[in-house]
Order: C-alpha cells, then sequence, then structure tokens
C-alpha cells in the first residue's frame, strides 16, 4: 500500500509542479498589471530570510519580477530595522506561514515604508489554510489596495475587499483567461456617499440653506456651488457615485481637536480618596468638519481644508489639489482731506526750509533800513510776495544797490521754481487726491493699533513659536475665533485685521457690493497686505485608511492633469458673485458706450475747500491786522502827533 502511494506521488506531484510552472508567467503579468498604474517610485518584496527555504520556482519569479520592474527594487527581510520611507512604495508578500503571521508582515511594512498597493501570493499546495488566512486578513483590514493571489495548478483566484459591497470580492483567472481593467474596476456602481461642507466661498457657496443636510439640486431648497463643488461632481461621475451634502455646524466650521481633564474620585476605592489621589481623565472631542470624519459620520468632506499635521492621526487626506497662501485684510487708508492739499505739496523739511529762506531774505533786505519799523515790514510782504507769485510795485527801497539787486533776482529765480512745483503738486493733489501708505508687511501690521483676529489656534502656535521676532509678536496679538461671520462683521468696522485664504480674500474684494464692504465714496475700505504668511495646501477629507482614498487620488490626479481644476478655479474667481447672473449684451453694449464718452470733472467746494479755508484765514488775520494798527494810530506818538503806522514816507529812505 505504501509503495502504491508512493508510486502516486512520485507522478502526479512532478505534474502539479509542471502546471503551476505554466502559470508562473500569467502571475507575473497580474502583479505587473496590478502595478501599472500606481505613481510610487519603488517596489518592496518581502521573501523567506532563508534561501534554501525558496523552491526553484519562486527563485525564479523573484528573478523575472526584479528584472520586469522598471523601479527600483527592495528586498525586505524580517531583521528590516523600523524606519520609516518618504516616499510611497509597492509591496509583493511571498506568504507560506498562518494568517498572524502573515499581518505581521503587512505590519512590518507599514512600519517600515508607505505602502500604497500590496500583493499577497500563496500558493494552495504549500498552504492548507490559505483561504481562511487571505480571508480573515481582508475581512480584518478592509483594505482595497491589498491583493491576495491564490495560485493553484490550472487557474488563479485575485482576492481583494470591496467597498461597494462591503465584502470580499473574488475573481476567477485561467490560463486563456487576460486580466480585464473591469474586473478590479475603480467605480462605486452607483454607491450614496454623505459629503460634509461648509459655507467658505469661492471654495464652497451654499445659497438658501435653512437645514443641516442639503441637497445639490435646485429642487432641494439648497443649491451648493463654488469650485470645490464642481470638482466633487466631476469626481462623482467618473466614480460613478450619488452623494448628498451636510452642513457643518456654523460655529464649529473645520473643526478642531477639544482636549478637556476631568478629576474623577473612585467612590468604590475611599482609601486613595482620603489619601487625596484623585484618578485624571482625558476626554478628546472632536469638531467640525473633521470631526464627522472621526466619528464616521460622512464618507468625505470638503470646503478649501488645509492638510495639517495635527489631524494627520485622525483621518485621512487626498492629493493636494489646491496651494494658495494666507494673509491678512486689513482696512484701506482714506483718502486725505481736501485742505490738506495746502501743505502735502511740500515736506515738512521742505517747508522749514522755505521759511528759513523767507526769514533770511527779509532780515538781509531790511538790515539797511532798521532805522524804520516799516521797511521790515516791507520787506517781509515783498519777500513772501514772490513766494506767491504777486507783482510788486517796486523794490523796497526804490533804489537797490548792486548787492541788494542781485539778492533779489535770486530770491526772484528760487521762488518761481518753488511755486511752480508747490502749484504742480496742488493741480495733482487736486485731480487725484493723495491716500496713506497702506500695511503691507508684518511689521507694519504690528505696529499698528489694527486688532488682529484669525480662525484657529495652529497658526497662532506656529507664529508664537517662529523665529521672526515680528511674527512672534503678532501672534501675542492675535485672537482666534471660530465663527466667519464674527470676523467678517468685524472686518466691517474698520478696526480689526483679518486672516484668511488669498482666494477667500480675492472673492471677498470682487464681492464687496454685496457684503456692504464699500466706501461711502465708491472706493474700496480693503486691502490685501502683501507680505504672506504661510503657504497653505487643501484637499478633500476622508475618513483615516478609507478605501475611497486611492480612487479619489486617481481622478483628481487626472483632473489636475487635463487642467479641469485649474479652470473651475480661475472661472468662479472671476465671477462676482456665485449665482449672479451675467449683463445681458444690450446692456454691455450700452455700457461700453458710456465709457466711450468723454466726461467733464467739474472741481466741487469739496475738492476746493482748502482755498476757500485760506481765503478764510486770509481774511481773519487782516482783519485782526487792520484793527491792531487801528488801535495803535489812536494813541498820541511820541512827537505828539498821530502818524498811521501804515502810511511809509519815501523821504524816509535813503
Amino acid at each position: 500500500m505504501n509503495f502504491l502511494i508512493w508510486l502516486f506521488k512520485l507522478a502526479v506531484v512532478p505534474l502539479t509542479m509542471a502546471q503551476e510552472s505554466n502559470n508562473l508567467p500569467l502571475l507575473i503579468e497580474v502583479i505587473l498589471e496590478l502595478f501599472e498604474n500606481s505613481t510610487c517610485p519603488g517596489i518592496v518584496l518581502s521573501i523567506p530570510d532563508d534561501d534554501e527555504a525558496r523552491t526553484e520556482r519562486e527563485n525564479v519569479m523573484l528573478n523575472e519580477l526584479e528584472n520586469r520592474f522598471k523601479r527600483p527594487v527592495t528586498w525586505l527581510t524580517r531583521e528590516w530595522p523600523k524606519r520609516r520611507e518618504i516616499v510611497c512604495n509597492d509591496a509583493v508578500i511571498l506568504f507560506r506561514d498562518q494568517k498572524t503571521q502573515l499581518l505581521s508582515l503587512y505590519r512590518q511594512l507599514r512600519n517600515c515604508f508607505y505602502v500604497n498597493k500590496v500583493i499577497v501570493v500563496i500558493n494552495k499546495r504549500q498552504t492548507n489554510s490559505r483561504s481562511n488566512s487571505s480571508s480573515s486578513l481582508l475581512e480584518e483590514l478592509k483594505n482595497e489596495r491589498i491583493f491576495m493571489l491564490i495560485e493553484s495548478s490550472n487557474s488563479l483566484e485575485i482576492s481583494k475587499w470591496s467597498v461597494n459591497q462591503d465584502r470580499i470580492h473574488h475573481l476567477l483567472y485561467g490560463n486563456n483567461k487576460s486580466l480585464s481593467g473591469d474586473d478590479l474596476s475603480l467605480k462605486l456602481s452607483g454607491r450614496h456617499l454623505k459629503v460634509a461642507t461648509l459655507h467658505h466661498p469661492p471654495a464652497v457657496v451654499i445659497r438658501s440653506f435653512n437645514s443641516s443636510e442639503v441637497g445639490n439640486c435646485g429642487s432641494c431648497g439648497s443649491v451648493v456651488e463654488g469650485i470645490e463643488p464642481s470638482i466633487m461632481k466631476l469626481i462623482a461621475d467618473q466614480l460613478n457615485f450619488t452623494f448628498n451634502y451636510v452642513v457643518a455646524p456654523a460655529n464649529e466650521m473645520w473643526g478642531d481637536v477639544v482636549t478637556t481633564a476631568t478629576d474623577q474620585q473612585d467612590r468604590d476605592h475611599k482609601q486613595l480618596t482620603a489619601a487625596g489621589n484623585n484618578q485624571t481623565s482625558v476626554i478628546t472631542r472632536f469638531t467640525g468638519m473633521k470631526g464627522m470624519l472621526v466619528r464616521k459620520e460622512v464618507d468625505l468632506a470638503f470646503g478649501d481644508m488645509y492638510m495639517t499635521p495635527l489631524w494627520l492621526s485622525y483621518i485621512s487626506f487626498s492629493q493636494i489639489y489646491k496651494m494658495d497662501y494666507n494673509s491678512f485684510v486689513v482696512p484701506s487708508p482714506k483718502p486725505l482731506a481736501n485742505w490738506m492739499a495746502l501743505i502735502l505739496p511740500f515736506s515738512l523739511k521742505t517747508w522749514l526750509a522755505t521759511l528759513a529762506s523767507l526769514v533770511l531774505v527779509t532780515a538781509v533786505l531790511a538790515a539797511r533800513f532798521i532805522r524804520n519799523r516799516s521797511v521790515i515790514e516791507s520787506s517781509f510782504l515783498f519777500a513772501l510776495g514772490q513766494l506767491l507769485w504777486i507783482q510788486q510795485p517796486r523794490f523796497p527801497d526804490g533804489k537797490s544797490s548792486t548787492g541788494s539787486l542781485f539778492l533779489i533776482w535770486s530770491w526772484l529765480f528760487a521762488a518761481t521754481i518753488l511755486s511752480s512745483v508747490y502749484r504742480s503738486a496742488l493741480i495733482s493733489f487736486l485731480t487725484h487726491p493723495y491716500a496713506q501708505q497702506p500695511i503691507n508687511s508684518i511689521q507694519q501690521l504690528v505696529e499698528s493699533p489694527l486688532n488682529k483676529i484669525m480662525f484657529s489656534d495652529f497658526y497662532k502656535i506656529v507664529l508664537l513659536n517662529s523665529t521672526d521676532p515680528y511674527r512672534r509678536q503678532l501672534g501675542h496679538q492675535l485672537k482666534t475665533t471660530d465663527n466667519m461671520s464674527q470676523m467678517l462683521d468685524l472686518l466691517k468696522t474698520g478696526k480689526w485685521a483679518v486672516d484668511s485664504s488669498l482666494d477667500s480674500l480675492n472673492y471677498l474684494m470682487n464681492d464687496d457690493d454685496e457684503r456692504g464692504l464699500t466706501g461711502p465714496l465708491g472706493h474700496r475700505d480693503l486691502h490685501i497686505m502683501q507680505e504672506k504668511l504661510f503657504p497653505t495646501r487643501s484637499s478633500f477629507g476622508l475618513q483615516k485608511d478609507s478605501p475611497l482614498k486611492s480612487r479619489v487620488d486617481r481622478v483628481l490626479q487626472r483632473l489636475i492633469e487635463g487642467g479641469l481644476v485649474d479652470y473651475h478655479r480661475s472661472y468662479l474667481m472671476n465671477k462676482p458673485s456665485a449665482g449672479r447672473r451675467f449683463p445681458s449684451s444690450g446692456a454691455m453694449e450700452q455700457r461700453r458706450r458710456n465709457n466711450k464718452k468723454t466726461t467733464l470733472i467739474h472741481f466741487s467746494l469739496t475738492n476746493l475747500q482748502g482755498a476757500f479755508y485760506l481765503l478764510g484765514i486770509g481774511v481773519f488775520v487782516s482783519t485782526m491786522a487792520f484793527a491792531l494798527e487801528f488801535i495803535i494810530s489812536i494813541f498820541p506818538s511820541s512827537s505828539g502827533r498821530k502818524t498811521p503806522s501804515h502810511i511809509i514816507k519815501t523821504n524816509d529812505i535813503t
């Protein structure tokens, strides 16, 4: 009997090994095709440690894979040190043992590499418990990026987890059947998903919503529009699923990780209580859209969601689809008052130099005639008249010397230049009123009296830990809030600087008429600071280790490469408001005709208020001077006669 069994094995085993050798090309082709669309730059091969324990067929397969892969290959052994590569890798595992060891191998891969796809090759003849081991592993991990390839004598079975059907999906292939892309399709077959979002223009614009759950159609009573809803519709069309929106609470928005410590006394252990040893428990609570993902209330979330290290342990992020910057929007400086047109053409130093020259010329002209007080007055009026471009009837003395004439001519030349420059600057100011320089740097923002506010505490902590002293000081001045509407209301007061992304700020500037942020004179009252705070990266949020990530990433990559993301971003950014109707062709033609007409701009009393103020001051000063001269003239002089001081006797000027 034993002799017959030995003869049977001698005849059947070589035949089985020959059949398995025939399956080797199919196995290699399937592995290569599963890795065909992967963007990871490397491959990891996990093999038995002992070379003698490998069969000849395994050595042939490993050598073939190493030669066929067009990417670097890393051999992973059991003693591989625990380290984390910063790039992703695909992995092939040759497995012989039980499920516990297979799970240990998978965890070792996760600890050493950022693993994208994992292919586990199981031989049916070598592993009797292969079905239970592979099925239990797939059910435990529920990861669509793990493929089990189970070899048999005449077929190849592929097992993978199906997120759509929530079960293991088995595919059977023979030598005469090739791998079809439809069998491992990324389609979701009409599955219905829940997507969390929030109102944050221009990324997401929600109009007329009055409930926490809204639809994506007009019949639902609410309309969700913007850059990211447009991208979401394209992803849904590509992956064949439907969805409805869940709006995050307005006071939570994106969400935060709230950690609270609670002191609890154990009533059952009175000794610990008497000793004063209280047990402290830490309660972690997740809010907002990201909290919905942590609690698995929604499948996806978007709304200009930043990828931050704090949330990497709780949720997964899709591929980055947008790079942007955070900056502050500040109240723009008000146009200066029109009466300041009289003093703004010259700087303070220029005014001081002009006044000093006026005093000097007056003193020199009156030096020869110091005995007569009226000569000092006439010399001053003469010098001042030249600055004001007022013609003089004669020189102060009527018969000046050569030195006096040279001084007067020099002063006339200088006065002509000063008065011409002043008049040109005055006309320029009346035509285009000057404004103060806006805040464009962090240093100017820190030194300004404006209050500063931003959303969440993450970037405030980053500023507090910055090496730049002005950024640290800005971090101490910052206040945080979780209400975007409150930030806009504070911005309208003109006393606050608000932080947000450049896309949101540009949209705010283009749509400020509807938000009540336009100045009374038609000038926008907001200014975006030129210096940026931080670069930001926006992506879609998913549940931690969600099987949807690879599908969403693949479609997002195609949309980015096709330029559709940039198209929706530029198109919606140029629209003044989501859902706003553009003017008709007739209205646009009439607007073009009006722009072509030459309009005459009239100077109003407001523009010329400086001239009238100056006239009023002149009338007041001349009246006071006349009153003073009249009072002096009524008192008798030393000779007993009353001689008006304003009458200049030509005989006294010699």
